[in-house]
């Protein structure tokens, strides 16, 4: 317990210096030379740093866990439709409650973020590498390491979905991130793999890339939205349930930092 303890403090503690060094250095070359695209370009070498280092070196397993061959592509799919599902519903919901004006002044911050998702370099680390490197830390180092503890699943689960939904920072999304990050959490400890949660994490952001760039459309719309999206996202769910009733053991063997 104690020596497992001692590994994932040592993981996270790793890919947090990694994480901040590409901010910060990423922040500092963008003003040392003024151009907002060296900074984005920055940021997305530092995260393929950080996904080279973590998998290449198997600190977080990269495999297909208790997925077996023949159930590769239905997977792929499958985590696809969850995620498109999740956050269309997501977003339909947010606008038909009119949340801008709950939270103005996030909403206003959120929207101007997105505007800054273009270029190559932009979408490369909003909606690919980004993920991934998010993935790392709350799936396969803090998830990973508090099931090889034998925490419970459930618990586990729900601690790092609410570090996720907390480190996003922002109250307009915070029970999104937290939905999303059950959901994720889930999938990683029924699959015994953080493919599923990347793929997800993944479309997730490329499709609220996208989103951003859609204009709003009309309430009956968004209401006829909500319900296919929600049929969707239960059946998706309820596929990887059917399929992996079974609890898998999440791969023991993680070297030392």
């Amino acid at each position: 317990m104690n020596e497992e303890i001692g590994k994932t403090v040592k993981l996270i503690v790793f890919w947090l210096f990694l994480y901040l060094a590409t901010t910060v250095i990423a922040t500092v070359l963008g003003r040392v030379f003024n151009n907002y695209e060296i900074l984005k370009w920055t940021i997305v070498l530092g995260y393929m740093l950080i996904a080279i280092l973590f998998f290449g070196k198997r600190y977080v397993e990269l495999s297909f866990g208790q997925i077996e061959r023949r159930m590769v592509w239905p997977v792929i799919g499958m985590s696809v439709l969850v995620a498109a599902s999740y956050l269309f519903f997501e977003a339909s919901f947010y606008i038909l409650i009119d949340i801008v004006h709950l939270f103005p002044k996030e909403s206003k911050e959120l929207h101007e973020a997105g505007q800054h998702i273009s270029g190559i370099a932009g979408i490369l680390s909003f909606c690919i590498f980004g993920p991934i490197a998010e993935e790392i830390c709350f799936r396969g180092i803090l998830l990973g390491g508090l099931l090889k503890m034998r925490c419970r699943p459930w618990i586990a689960i729900l601690i790092t979905a609410l570090a996720f939904s907390l480190v996003h920072g922002y109250a307009v999304k915070l029970v999104g991130t937290l939905l999303i990050g059950i959901i994720v959490g889930w999938l990683y400890w029924r699959t015994g793999s953080i493919i599923p949660c990347l793929i997800i994490h993944i479309v997730n952001n490329s499709i609220a890339g996208i989103i951003y760039l859609i204009g709003q459309p009309t309430n009956t719309v968004l209401i006829v939205i909500l319900i296919v999206c929600l049929l969707s996202l239960s059946y998706g769910l309820w596929w990887f349930w059917k399929k992996f009733n079974f609890v898998g053991e999440v791969n023991q063997d993680m070297p030392k930092v």
